[in-house]
């Protein structure tokens, strides 16, 4: 059985080779990142895109879906900040 001080001793040895291979990791990522920046600055400006589908991925509701659901709806008025009648009042980036 390892005495106390061996026992704290490769503790350490642990320690170190962990903190060595973290710094290793870090290095590494710092690279991988720097090089990325680097192909990314190479690129030219692309235009936004726009895709349009003739099917929808989403599944369709019962009924079509052209009636609200009226639980949403209810959920949805209760968790916005500020309502009035039937709409919600709502500052730009302030509904979080």
């Amino acid at each position: 059985m390892p005495t106390r001080e061996e026992t704290i001793s490769s503790s350490k040895e642990e320690n170190v080779k962990n903190a060595k291979r973290s710094l290793a990791i870090q290095k590494e990522a710092k690279q991988i990142l720097d090089k990325f920046a680097k192909a990314l600055e190479k690129i030219k400006d692309v235009p936004d895109s726009f895709v349009e589908r003739e099917e929808d991925r989403r599944e369709e509701k019962e009924g079509g879906g052209k009636e609200p659901d009226s639980d949403f709806r209810k959920i949805f008025f209760e968790n916005a900040p500020a309502t009035k009648k039937d709409s919600i009042q709502a500052e730009k980036g302030g509904w979080k």
